[in-house]
């Protein structure tokens, strides 16, 4: 063979090796989505999905029948209708505040519900990300009365909260500021800070406004001999909690699908659309309804959502507003009104982008 012959079989060669290289470092198209979405493939391959929650009445507890119901679990249920078609296609884990965010970080969990305030430290430092925030509360106080009937805050007492919380830094600034004689007693949970006071080891006890109100409620203590204030006691503002839930900070695609499954909670409550009657809005509902109800299947697919996935989660778990008159407002036990968490159109804080 002369030089010319061997030249074009050598660049030959080196062509199908650059090729193939070329091959290799292109995956299809599958995979690569796959590839921007790990938590959605992790999800699709499991069947289920894996939410984080901290037990609390009326929020996340087990039923008679052992099975997980709630505010913040039928938020975890719209997710997996959304995602999977199957509301009950969840798998529930309990989280304390010591292990949440490590647990959202390593993929422990796929969403935390765990009643989290959103605030600048804990974004900041952990390797998560908030979703909007899905229910608001203020800081509230309980306190065991005087046996002369008299409030226990007005004077000196020792109050216990959870450690590491929004609340204990709270009252921790009033005491420092000299607005209150209080002392304060920190607990790795809020079970063991509720039994604390329940055994009277403090007169007191603070967390969010209503997880002690459904909480109290349980109890078997008369109601007359407890009172509940919100808080900062001596602060003209009172305390802001936003809940949002969390996602690991590694996944942008599985952020935007929970973001996005709860304005569609939003959007539905504020339009009147109902698990009862989404058939219906699908068709005779605003442009805006029959475009969330049917889907925007092209959009839908680059989320890694159903085509379906809003009309889903409203008929099979309810907007915002059902979920909320179930577990915890009008048709709960612990009848708590729904204040700020209503739509922007009623007075409320619950407000989502445009869906176009």
């Amino acid at each position: 063979m002369g030089l010319k012959p061997v030249a074009v079989a050598f660049g030959l060669l080196l062509a199908l090796q650059l090729f193939a290289g070329a091959a290799a470092a292109q995956p299809d198209a599958s995979a690569a989505r796959n590839g921007d979405r790990p938590v959605l493939a992790e999800i699709e391959r499991r069947g289920v999905v894996r939410c984080g929650v901290s037990f609390n009445p009326g929020f996340a507890a087990n039923d008679d029948g052992g099975r997980p119901v709630g505010f913040m679990v039928d938020l975890c249920r719209a997710l997996a209708a959304a995602v999977l078609g199957k509301a009950d296609a969840i798998e529930i884990r309990r989280l304390s505040k010591l292990q949440e965010f490590d647990a959202v970080a390593a993929g422990e969990v796929d969403v935390s519900f765990a009643q989290t305030s959103w605030t600048l430290t804990r974004d900041a430092t952990y390797a998560v990300d908030f979703g909007p925030p899905i229910f608001y509360d203020v800081q509230g106080i309980a306190a065991w009365r005087l046996p002369d009937g008299r409030s226990a805050l007005d004077g000196e007492l020792t109050i216990c909260v959870p450690a590491g919380t929004t609340t204990q830094a709270e009252l921790e600034s009033l005491i420092v500021g000299g607005k209150r004689p209080w002392k304060l007693r920190s607990f790795p949970g809020w079970p063991d800070t509720l039994e604390a006071f329940l055994s009277r080891d403090c007169a007191a006890v603070s967390a969010d406004r209503a997880l002690l109100t459904t909480a109290l409620h349980m109890l078997d203590a008369p109601q007359d001999a407890l009172e509940i204030a919100d808080t900062p006691v001596a602060s003209p503002v009172a305390s802001r909690e936003p809940l949002a839930p969390l996602t690991p900070n590694s996944d942008r695609m599985w952020m935007a699908a929970v973001r996005w499954v709860m304005f569609a909670l939003f959007l539905t409550d504020d339009a009147g659309v109902t698990g009862a009657n989404a058939n219906f809005q699908r068709i005779t509902g605003s442009s805006e309804m029959r475009r969330l109800l049917s889907g925007m299947p092209e959009v839908a697919a680059k989320a890694g959502l159903r085509p379906d996935w809003a009309y889903q989660a409203v008929v099979q778990v309810g907007n915002y507003g059902e979920i909320f008159d179930r577990n915890l407002g009008s048709r709960s036990p612990f009848k708590l009104d729904r204040g700020v968490n209503r739509p922007w159109t009623q007075g409320g804080l619950l407000y989502a982008p445009v869906f176009q």
